[in-house]
């Protein structure tokens, strides 16, 4: 019987670690935001423990810092940061983009296109419209059948997520929603059966993140009342 408690144990905190990795991706925390363990628990309605190897392991992780010992931070990344983490994601989401039109099925594409048509419907709440991206580029990796590559590119996205949220608000529903947006290029190279071509358009898609290190370069620049990540880091 105790060994049955430490197996629930074990899988609560797995659970809880994966709510708390899945919402960093998604953007519902902020660049800076502090994050208080008790408040988590409640919001998951478990104890402080599970919430707290969560925690612990995420800082492993680097996807949150520990200031103190009760000082949980959201990282502030910076452009190197960026430039790195948007290497890491050309590489293998254009290996991915490749294998994925070598074996896409009708169904598989059609769901794509959907997604796609989900994007541009939510163009103008950024909150949604970064739910909806960050759908259409991981189903790209599902397809692909890859769990190893997944996996190191949930970690990117596990970094640059809270990042990604803030920065979608900065862009105009022309910017998200028109048809020059690169997902579509994407899923014309899919049509086709491209590997070639689906490696480069997402690539290039990924490629428009530079865009997020500029505008974080200009933020870095800017005297601290105009920064827009200020109030962020406050948390």
């Amino acid at each position: 019987m105790a060994e049955l408690r430490q197996v629930e144990k074990e899988n609560l905190s797995a659970r809880v670690y994966g709510r708390i990795r899945r919402a960093l991706i998604d953007g519902q925390f902020e660049p800076g935001e502090r994050l208080r363990i008790s408040a988590l628990a409640a919001d998951l309605g478990t104890s402080i423990t599970p919430v707290r190897e969560a925690i612990f392991r995420l800082v492993s992780e680097q996807a949150l810092e520990m200031k103190a010992a009760t000082a949980i931070h959201v990282p502030l990344i910076d452009a190197a940061r960026l430039k790195e983490i948007q290497l890491v994601r050309m590489e293998l989401e254009g290996a991915a983009a490749e294998r994925a039109a070598e074996r896409i099925t009708d169904k598989q594409l059609k769901r794509l296109e959907a997604l796609q048509a989900e994007f541009v419907e939510v163009a103008a709440n950024p909150k949604k419209a970064s739910l909806k991206n960050r759908d259409f580029h991981f189903t790209l990796i599902e397809i692909a059948e890859l769990p190893l590559l997944e996996s190191i590119v949930e970690n990117m996205w596990t970094l640059m997520g809270p990042l990604l949220g803030v920065f979608h608000a900065t862009l105009s529903p022309r910017e998200i929603a028109g048809q020059d947006h690169l997902h579509f290029e994407v899923l014309a190279a899919l049509r086709a059966r491209d590997p070639q071509a689906a490696r480069q358009a997402i690539q290039q898609d990924i490629r428009l993140g530079l865009r997020m290190e500029e505008w974080l370069e200009q933020q870095a620049k800017a005297p601290p009342a105009k920064r827009k990540l200020a109030s962020f880091a406050a948390g």
